[in-house]
This record gives structure tokens, C-alpha cells and sequence, in this order.
């Protein structure tokens, strides 16, 4: 008989049958529904009670969890594509597609899912083999990484800051080789720094003919203690028990340390965005500096295989891979010559000057920059640190302490005060003063006023004290606008504060956010402080008042609650030197892979030119090489004899400044910030030397010996003065 009729096309037919109920596709699309929004609680609620009694609600959900974690599992699709029953057992088949943040798709197709009828509806007969079908018993997803040469760190000449030759010994078990587990695992806790019941938790993972990795030291470390390496874990008696592995080398010491960084182990903190990116949860990451901020770039691709091993450790599939890529070098703008020369200076001021403020003196900065493309050319915070101790492979002895030595150090060496460290300007500050006069019209050029050693007139405009005293006693006598700097005359910015003060409150506070103080100077290199500028809201939280004349009378000069970083000094510097243009500090000058084009290549990057009068820069110039060069010059007495030696084909032009920072017996920051030379400036120097002496006294000969350095003189001597103590003799 034919059977072409409808009745006839539903007739039963023997073996499996094409399952018309929708319960068991429903059943199977709300499952899959609910892993595609990882709500494990439902899914679990649809297993079969054979199932949940194998797999509490913990081991299911730490299952999927695991498998999502090793893959970075973004998002998931699934697609229902059959499903066929005999009797009280069905199969799905169907497909999933993972999207992963490290492997992109991975498509499984042609999947089985199971199920069962049982007395609560149709449930999943659920086994691991439903996350991936090799999981079978024992078998285990593991991702196998593979983490390329770290790239280099170069200064602007190809000299080496940092590269990856160091080395680091893996060590590699066999349980079955162990005489004793327990005492293994306890010397390794003590060898490695490592929690025992991490590394029991590592050893269950393996079967005992397997031989799997346990950790790694360096050399110095694994030569004392191979013996005990050798006799409680096996390790040592076969090639396959060690492999060298390359890791971090820093040059030079503290050398740059505050610019290149430092790489450590992943932190707790950190663990979940690593991992998800794909790194090793024991992988060495930049930490600060260049090695975090281009870590991207350094660290390279990490390579990765996401397969399923048997309880033998045998790969049953390979799921997914990328391939390693490795890490690119970085090219700094920093002259390695110059920055070495600058911190050996640091150390050598420091012992010359003991009796006179090395005791009471934490730290000083200092900064050297292209006046033309922002071009950091160095960077010093002195004291600094060295940059091996916190790598976990570096065979300094007694590490952990000297990371604990550093980190307690009441100097604070790991403090960048190049970006990081917060001082009032003092005098250096009136640079900003004199231009907002200028620019903003309240003075012109030639505006005078006798700079007598006190200046009376405060308490007309409501000011507490009855008159202010000048840091020199017997004055300056009758100066202008441009001698005013150059003497840094206090009266006559007192007077121009009051005067400003009554146009407008906030010029003061404008015209500094302008010239780059208190703002971001743009770069994001290295970690920074924005610091302040004194207005009504900063004043209302120290003092609990509004803005008052007393506040603009400090600012002007440089003091109050002014917080500033000596790199916004020298961007200010810098502005003034090339006629406007506030440049962005550039700390990397390229990136590449050695033969291969850069791909990046920095450009000097102007982020605002300021609209003042031209002949505003001239002015604030040339009253800077006069601090220098005229005899009542703040720092003429420290560059007569350096001129004497090196002639004035070099003019260095600068402003001295003196901050006070606290009360009675509280040392003062001694700035000196400068550009050279004076025609054509190329760059901008600034020192600043915290808790010392005055500006001039101290910061001065500093920068007068960095210049030195720049341009390849030789040194003139320190100031005979600084084996004695403070002597008031500038500003």
C-alpha cells in the first residue's frame, strides 16, 4: 500500500522517532538559553536528579566558571539544530559558537546533549562532557601559555635601560619521583615564597607520571638550593627537571628608575583583568613607569593553546590558539649620559653639602627638557631605587627585604617628585605674575616702584599685617617691571598683587592654569600630580574663609597653599623660552621591532600657544639672563665665577626661588629654574631641592652643573659655602 496520506505520515515506525513534543526541545532551548546569560542556577535546576546528586550546585557552577575564565568567555550562541527520542532518554544536537576576548570565535559544532524523562519533566542528563565531549572522567581544560621576550628599553641613542637577557630557572616534577610529598611541597613553600596549600592544590592536578611545572627561581637561588631540590622533590637528576627561561635586566641601578619602572608579579588586585586578558596568573607585568604604561607593547602577544588533556596528560583536542607575537622596545627621549650625570651629581651635592642641609633634606628633582618638542631629555627624583628588586627573578639577595626597605625608606625613593612631588613655586612663581600684568594691562614695562626692604600699604586694602619685609633688608631700590624679576623684588609684586587683586581676584589663578600650573601638563607616560592653585574654594577648605587680599599677596610671590610639580615648572620654562607654545612632554620617541619600521614615531605636540604679546616673552627673557648677568642678579654671585671659567658663550637664564614650607625652623625648597642659552634657547632646566637652603644658594650651582654636562664643560666647583650652612646671599 502506498502511504501517502497525511494519517499515514504520522504513523509509528520502529527504533528512534523524530520527537514531535515540544517539551524536550524546551527543555533543551532554556537550558542553552540560560548558559547563554550564565545563569548556572537554572541550568542546574534542569539536570537531571542523577545528575545533581554526581555534581552539587558548587562543582557545576565552579565547572562553567572554570571553563569561561581559561576560554575569556565573552558571550556565547548557541543554535538548536534536531532533536530525536527513544523513549524516555532524547538527544539535541546542536551547535555553540564562544565568543572569547583572547581567541575570538570558537565554533564547536555538532554537539549532543542528552536528556532524560524523569517524574520532574524532561531533564539533562548532565556530565562535564556537556561543557566540551572530552571532558570525560579525569580529563581536564587547560590553557598551555606561551609568554614571548619581553621587549627592550632603549634611551634617545640605543642605550640599553632594560632588556630581558636576565634569567630564570622553571622547575619541572614527577610526583612518582618524590620520596615525600609533604616535606616537597614544604621546602618549595619556603624556596618559592609560596602558600603549601597552593601548591598542594597544583600537585592534585596531575596524575604521577606526569611532569609538570611548580615554579622558578633564579640562578643564584637554584645553585643554593639544588642539594635540597635534589633530595626532597627530585629535581635536578634529569635534563627535563630545569629550563632557563629569560626575564627582566635593569642597567644602571637606580638609573632612570622613576621613567622605566619596575615589573612584578601580577598583584590580587589585578588578577582578574590579567588573567582575562590572557596572562599567566604568575606572569611578571610592568608595574610603574614605561613598563606599565606601554605594556601593550613590551609584554608583546602572549601565545596560547586552550586544549583538553586526558588523566594521562595527553592533549585530546586542541580547542583554539593564537600564535605568541613578540614584545616591540621602547625608545626613550632620555639621554642616558645626561640623566646618570645628573643623578651622580645629586649624590655627590648631597655628601659636600652635609654640615649645611643635607641632614635636613629628604630629596630633590630635577628636570631637563627640549624647549622645542617638550623632549623629556631627563628626568632625575633623587634618592631613587633599583629597579631589580621587585622583579621576583632577580638574584639580589634577601630581596623581599630590600623591597621592604625601600618601600619604609622615610626618604620615600620611590616617590617620582619630578611628577609626583607637590611644592609652592616661591619666587620662581613671579614669572606668572609678570605676565598676567603685562597681558592682562594692569602694569606696563615701565611701571616703577622704589623696592625699599619693607613695604607699607596692606592694611589699606585690608590686609592683617601692618607691613611685609622683603628677603632683602636694605632693598632694591627704583626698579621696573623687568628688574623687578630679575632682583625678585617682593614689594613690587605686593604692590602688583594689590593691583590685580582689585581688577579681578582670579587672574592670578587664571593666568597660572594657562602657562601649565595646576593643570595636567598632558602627558601619560608616568604617573602625575595636577596639584593647586590657591583660589576662594581651595582657601574656604584649608581656612574656613572666603579669598582674601592677605591670599593674593601670597600667591604672587609664590607661596600659600600652592602645590605644584617641578614638570609643570618646566613646560612654564619652556613656554617662555620658545615664545608661546605650551609643548606636551614627550618621555618615548618611538616604538619597533628591531629591523622592522616603528610603529609609532612621537611628534613634538603643542597643547595650547599662549596668545600673549611677543615682546612679553622678550621681556620675562631677558630679565632671566639678567639674574645671571647683572650684578644685583639673585644668582649672579654663583654664575660670576662660572662664567669666569666657561665664558658667556653659554648664558644661562633663570629664576631663583625660595619656598617657604612651614614654621619656624622648617628649611626651605630652593628652586632654580632656567633655560639655556640665550639666544635660540634649546632647553629648560629645573632643580628643585627640598627642605635646604635658598634658591639661589642651592638649586642654582646645580643647574649651572647640569648645563655643564649638556654641553660637555668642564665641572666648576661647588659653592665653599655648603661646608658651613645656610648663608642668605641671593633669593
Amino acid at each position: 500500500m502506498s502511504c501517502s496520506s497525511d494519517p499515514c505520515r504520522y504513523a509509528l515506525r520502529p527504533g528512534p522517532a523524530f520527537v514531535s513534543s515540544t517539551s524536550v526541545p524546551e527543555t533543551a532551548e532554556t537550558f542553552l538559553e540560560a548558559w547563554r546569560k550564565a545563569d548556572y542556577a537554572t541550568m542546574y535546576g534542569l539536570i537531571s536528579p542523577n545528575s545533581r546528586d554526581a555534581y552539587s550546585p558548587e562543582a557545576f557552577v565552579d565547572e562553567y566558571n572554570t571553563a569561561a575564565i581559561l576560554m575569556t568567555l565573552n558571550t556565547l550562541h548557541t543554535q538548536v539544530i534536531s532533536s530525536l527520542r527513544e523513549g524516555t532518554t532524547a538527544a539535541v544536537l546542536y551547535d555553540v559558537r564562544f565568543h572569547t576576548d583572547r581567541f575570538g570565535d570558537i565554533v564547536d559544532a555538532g554537539r549532543t546533549m542528552r536528556l532524560i524523562e524523569t517524574t520532574e519533566g524532561w531533564r539533562v542528563a548532565w556530565s562535564r562532557a556537556d561543557i566540551f565531549a572530552e571532558l570525560t572522567e579525569g580529563a581536564r581544560l587547560e590553557l598551555k601559555q606561551t609568554q614571548p621576550g619581553r621587549g627592550s628599553i632603549y634611551d634617545r641613542d640605543g642605550g640599553l635601560l632594560a632588556d630581558q637577557n636576565g634569567r630564570a630557572i622553571q622547575l619541572f616534577l614527577v610526583k612518582q619521583d618524590i620520596p615525600d610529598a609533604q616535606a616537597c611541597i614544604a621546602e618549595l613553600a619556603r624556596i618559592l615564597n609560596r602558600d603549601p596549600a597552593t601548591l598542594q592544590e597544583r600537585f592534585n592536578l596531575f596524575g604521577d607520571k606526569i611532569r609538570f611545572e611548580i615554579g622558578e627561581v633564579n640562578p643564584d637561588t637554584y645553585l643554593a638550593e639544588e642539594q635540597t631540590l635534589l633530595l626532597r622533590c627530585d629535581v635536578g637528576d634529569d635534563s627535563e627537571d630545569t629550563k632557563v627561561r629569560m626575564t627582566r635586566r635593569y642597567f644602571g641601578g637606580p638609573l632612570a628608575a622613576h621613567i622605566v619602572g619596575y615589573v612584578s608579579r601580577i598583584r590580587p588586585e589585578q588578577m582578574e583583568d590579567y588573567t582575562r586578558r590572557g596572562y599567566p596568573q604568575d606572569a611578571v607585568i610592568g608595574q610603574t613607569g614605561i613598563e606599565q604604561s606601554y605594556e601593550n607593547y613590551l609584554a608583546g602577544k602572549i601565545g596560547a593553546q586552550l586544549v583538553i588533556v586526558s588523566s594521562l596528560g595527553e592533549v585530546q583536542r586542541v580547542l583554539a590558539e593564537v600564535k605568541a607575537e613578540p614584545g616591540q622596545s621602547v625608545y626613550l627621549t632620555i639621554d642616558r649620559e645626561l640623566e646618570e650625570a645628573i643623578y651622580q651629581m645629586f649624590e655627590e651635592a648631597y655628601t659636600y653639602a652635609g654640615p649645611a642641609w643635607n641632614w635636613s633634606s629628604h630629596g630633590a628633582a630635577a628636570v631637563v627638557m627640549n624647549v622645542k618638542t617638550g623632549e623629556i631629555l631627563a628626568m632625575v627624583s633623587y634618592p631613587s631605587f633599583d629597579p631589580s628588586v621587585f622583579n621576583p627573578d632577580s638574584a639580589i639577595p634577601d630581596r623581599e627585604e630590600q623591597v621592604a626597605a625601600v618601600e619604609s625608606d622615610p626618604r620615600t625613593p620611590l616617590l617620582n617628585r619630578a611628577t609626583m612631588g607637590l611644592y609652592p613655586a616661591g619666587s620662581v612663581f613671579k614669572i606668572v605674575s609678570m605676565a598676567a600684568g603685562l597681558e592682562s594691562g594692569v602694569y606696563e614695562e615701565n611701571q616703577g616702584w622704589t623696592c625699599s626692604g619693607r613695604w607699607y600699604g596692606g592694611e589699606t586694602y585690608g590686609d592683617s599685617e601692618p607691613y611685609r619685609t622683603d628677603w632683602l633688608a636694605t632693598g632694591h631700590g627704583w626698579v621696573t617691571f623687568p628688574w623687578a624679576l630679575t632682583y625678585s623684588c617682593d614689594p613690587y609684586f605686593w604692590q602688583l598683587g594689590v593691583n590685580l587683586h582689585a581688577e579681578d581676584p582670579t587672574l592670578l589663578e587664571q593666568y597660572a592654569h594657562k602657562m601649565g600650573l595646576g593643570v595636567a601638563t598632558g602627558q601619560t607616560d608616568v604617573p602625575e600630580e595636577i596639584g593647586q592653585i590657591p583660589n576662594d574654594e581651595i582657601v574656604f577648605r584649608y581656612k574656613g574663609r572666603g579669598w582674601h587680599i592677605a591670599d593674593t599677596l601670597n600667591l604672587v610671590i609664590g607661596q600659600g597653599e600652592m602645590q605644584i610639580t617641578p614638570l609643570q615648572i618646566t613646560r612654564m620654562i619652556a613656554a617662555v623660552a620658545n615664545g608661546g607654545t605650551m609643548v606636551k612632554p614627550l618621555f618615548v620617541s618611538k616604538i619597533q621591532l628591531i629591523g622592522e619600521e616603528p610603529v609609532y614615531l612621537a611628534e613634538p605636540t603643542p597643547t595650547e600657544v599662549l596668545d600673549f604679546d611677543p615682546h612679553t616673552f622678550e621681556l620675562i627673557r631677558d630679565a632671566m639672563c639678567q639674574v645671571t648677568l647683572d650684578p644685583n642678579g639673585t644668582a649672579r654671585y654663583i654664575f660670576e665665577p662660572w662664567y669666569k671659567v666657561h665664558g658667556t658663550e653659554i648664558v644661562v637664564c633663570g629664576k631663583t626661588g625660595t619656598a617657604q614650607t612651614g614654621g619656624a625652623g622648617v628649611k626651605p625648597h630652593a628652586w632654580f629654574a632656567a633655560f639655556a642659552p640665550q639666544d635660540d634657547p634649546e632647553i629648560a632646566v629645573v632643580v628643585v631641592v627640598e627642605n635646604s637652603c635658598e634658591g639661589s644658594e642651592v638649586a642654582a650651582p646645580m643647574v649651572g652643573r647640569i648645563i655643564e654636562d649638556y654641553y660637555g664643560m668642564p665641572h666648576a666647583d661647588w659653592p665653599s659655602f655648603w661646608q658651613g650652612g645656610c648663608v642668605p646671599l641671593g633669593e
